[in-house]
Formats: C-alpha cells, sequence, structure tokens
C-alpha cells in the first residue's frame, strides 16, 4: 500500500490525522479493487466511527451529509471506503472542513485506531487465506521532504498516535531528525539511513559500480542516444548520487538543449541552476565548514554531528554516503564561495 505525501496529501501542511485517514481511504480501495472480500462487520467500526464522530458534529453534519450523497452504495466496505476517500480529499484540499476533521479524529483517536486495526487484521486474513500474501505493507513516501515543524509534530510529538495503528509502516524522515539524538530510533522498530549512492569513493576516486547505477536511471528517462559524448557521465558526476537531483538535473538540461540532444552547454547550465538554489540557502560560513568536512580524511577521523551539520543533511548540501561518510554536493563545489573556502581551508592545512 502506497501513499506519497507530495502526491496524495499536503505536504506543506500535513499531520498524523491526514495520513492515517488517508491509508484507510486507501486501504478500503485496494481491498475492492482486488476483490478481497471482508466481512461486513470488520468494516462496521470505520463505519460506526465516521456516523458517531463525523455525522452528529454540527461543524461536520452537512460535510457527513455531502459524503453520503455522493457514495454510489450504501453499506459494506465500499461505502466506508467512499466516506474515508472523501475525508481524505477534504484535507488534502484545505477545504473549510480541514481543521475540524483533524480535531474530531485527535479527539475520538481510540475508537478510529480500533476500527481500522480490525480492518488490517481482517484484511490480512482474507489475503493469507486466499494466497495472496502474508501481510500488508504501508509505505507513507514524502515524509522526508516535510517542513521542520510538520516533520517534528509527525514523528516526535504525534509518534505515539501512529504506534496505535497495528501494521507493518515505512514512513520517510529527514535525516536531520536521525542525527538529533531524539527519540527516533526508540519509538520507530527499525531505523535505516539511505545513503546516496556511491558515485565517488571517499578518497575522491570514481566508483564505477554506482555510476552505472545512477547511468542505467538515467537512460530510463531519456534514451542513450540522446546525450552527447560525455554528458550523461557530467550529470551523473554532479547528481553527487542522489537520483532526485539526477532527474532534476535532467529536466534542466532538456530546458537548455537547442536541439533534440542534450549537449554540454545544456548540461553546464542545469548544473548551475542547482549550484543557484544552494546559493539561496547556504550561509558564508557553511561554505567554511562544507570545505573543512571535504578535506578530512575519513579513515583516520569523522566529524561531529551538530546542528549545522544536521542542516546541511536536510537541505542536501552534505550529501551522505555508506560507512558513513560525507561529501559537499558537486553543485555547491561549483560557486565562487565554496572554492575560496576550501582554497582557504587548504592553505591553512598545507601551513
Amino acid at each position: 500500500m502506497f501513499a506519497d505525501a507530495a502526491r496524495d496529501l499536503d505536504p506543506n501542511n500535513l499531520r498524523y490525522q491526514d495520513i492515517l485517514l488517508h491509508l484507510a481511504a486507501k486501504l478500503t480501495g485496494q481491498l475492492q479493487d482486488d476483490n478481497v472480500n471482508i466481512d461486513a462487520a470488520y468494516v462496521e467500526r470505520l463505519q460506526n466511527w465516521f456516523a458517531d464522530r463525523v455525522e452528529v458534529q454540527e461543524e461536520t453534519k452537512e460535510f457527513a451529509l455531502q459524503a453520503r450523497a455522493r457514495a454510489k452504495v450504501q453499506a459494506g466496505l465500499p461505502f466506508v471506503g467512499w466516506l474515508y476517500a472523501e475525508i481524505s480529499n477534504a484535507l488534502k484540499t484545505n477545504s473549510s472542513y480541514k481543521q475540524v476533521l483533524r480535531r474530531t479524529l485527535q479527539n475520538h483517536f481510540t475508537d478510529f485506531a480500533e476500527g481500522f486495526n480490525h480492518l488490517i487484521e481482517a484484511a490480512e486474513e482474507a489475503i493469507r487465506k486466499a494466497g495472496a500474501g502474508q501481510r500488508i505493507l504501508f509505505i507513507i513516501d514524502g515524509t522526508d521532504r516535510l517542513r521542520e515543524e510538520d516533520a517534528r509534530a509527525l514523528f516526535i510529538a504525534d509518534v505515539h498516535q501512529l504506534q496505535q495503528v497495528y501494521g507493518l509502516f515505512v514512513y520517510c524522515a529527514p535525516i536531520h531528525l536521525i542525527y538529533e539524538g531524539n527519540t527516533i530510533e526508540q519509538d520507530f522498530n527499525r531505523v535505516f539511513k539511505l545513503p546516496m549512492i556511491k558515485t565517488v569513493n571517499s578518497d575522491g576516486s570514481t566508483n564505477q559500480a554506482g555510476c552505472n547505477v545512477m547511468r542505467a536511471l538515467l537512460y530510463r528517462r531519456a534514451a542513450e542516444n540522446l546525450f552527447d559524448d560525455g554528458v550523461a557521465d557530467k550529470l551523473i558526476a554532479y547528481s553527487g548520487g542522489h537520483p532526485r537531483d539526477l532527474l532534476r538535473l535532467l529536466q534542466q538540461a532538456f530546458q537548455y538543449a537547442e536541439y533534440d540532444r542534450f549537449d554540454d552547454n545544456a548540461a553546464l547550465r542545469a548544473v548551475g541552476e542547482i549550484a543557484s538554489m544552494f546559493r539561496r540557502i547556504l550561509e558564508p560560513d557553511d561554505y567554511r565548514l562544507l570545505a573543512q568536512i571535504d578535506s578530512i580524511d575519513w579513515s583516520v577521523e569523522q566529524p561531529a554531528s551538530t546542528d549545522r551539520t544536521r542542516q546541511l543533511l536536510y537541505n542536501l548540501a552534505l550529501l551522505e554516503y555508506n560507512d558513513h561518510y560525507w561529501r559537499t554536493h558537486p553543485a555547491v563545489q561549483t560557486t565562487a564561495a565554496y572554492r575560496n573556502a576550501r582554497r582557504q581551508t587548504d592553505e591553512a592545512g598545507d601551513g
């Protein structure tokens, strides 16, 4: 079960209520699409939660009537799926009901969680009987890109609400929260740090295996014959092994390509666009810190995790690779501020 916070929800204003109500809608819809038979008794609690908590409130009574009127059926799993899809849509579109629906779930969360758990348990049992699998896996993507306030609310302040829904859940968390020394590693059963794809080793040498992976990804978006010699390698190198930035560079290069091929000039202008984005968010001291980190011999020492390094990891000016080594984003390294900082760092080291 996959949910994309950036696409399915409002990533600029997200709370745990939005996610769980959306997942309830996704699950009911998927069960219908897969023709998984669930006895009506297992969806009654979610239906009753809507009736007892949403329909009876004066503030949401009109919303409930509209949701029921739009439903194509009036009972069972399809009906519940329709109701929760209406709730999820209201939360995404910033309707006038958004805050009251959130407050309703917050005030009556136990009832909802029990109903959701009841449905998950029944669905997994039906799936096992049908030989279609063992468990339901919920994957929530995009929550690593939440605003600072929303990320802290979801993964720290409201984590216990997430834990009251029993199942297999994978959430993407902002990397800086993992380095803060808060309770995330205690609150979640497993915390995995997914590094960038290693295109360059810690000693600066090319990692061909990582480059090959990035090249395969690139050619799935644009055919190999569309690139002039060396251009694909250039985009890969300046992505720093970050798949999303590779695709962003490709998109920018497409805007600058003059003909029907990706040429060197388009690639360099694309890198310049990414570098400009970093210039807008980095402070002068950030460049000095980045230069110092890049000058470290990682086989001998490692920099401390501080508020500043966590922020740089969060905004991806600093990229992490496996074996826990960091490297400044290659696009940042093209800026004059970084080059000056690196020159000063190297001169201080030589002295």
